[in-house]
């Protein structure tokens, strides 16, 4: 599935849709910067009262973030969708998240898609 780049900040930048799985079995949608660089995909806090998660009941670690700082992210296992296919995947959360936007990285989603980055097209492209 192919998904335009979004403007943002002035720049078009690899942003897509992704779902998570309420516990009520419906679905909310968020935005997220697809980064092959990040590691783990990483969402801001305030989202785990959306998904009636407690936050701190994940796993605890510290990942570095483009800076070079720690940052402590809790990870929970949850039922995602990205381009039409559904799958349980390791998310974190963090209140420290200090960026504009939530980021898919590699573990869980990397895994599941080859994952094209067309910047003349400015267009990313899971298949």
């Amino acid at each position: 599935m192919r998904f335009p780049y979004v403007q943002f900040r002035g720049k078009f930048s690899p942003i897509v849709p992704i779902r998570f799985r309420l516990k009520n079995g419906d679905w909310t949608e968020f935005k997220a910067y697809v980064d092959s660089g990040a590691g783990y995909s990483i969402f801001h806090a305030d989202i785990t009262e959306i998904l009636d998660l407690k936050l701190e009941e994940g796993d605890k670690a510290y990942v570095t973030v483009g800076d070079g700082s720690l940052i402590p992210v809790y990870s929970h296992q949850i039922m995602i969708q990205i381009a039409d296919e559904e799958f349980e995947a390791m998310i974190g959360f963090s209140r420290r998240l200090g960026i504009g936007f939530n980021i898919i990285g590699r573990r869980d989603i990397f895994e599941r898609f080859k994952v094209c980055f067309d910047e003349k097209e400015k267009v990313v492209e899971f298949i």
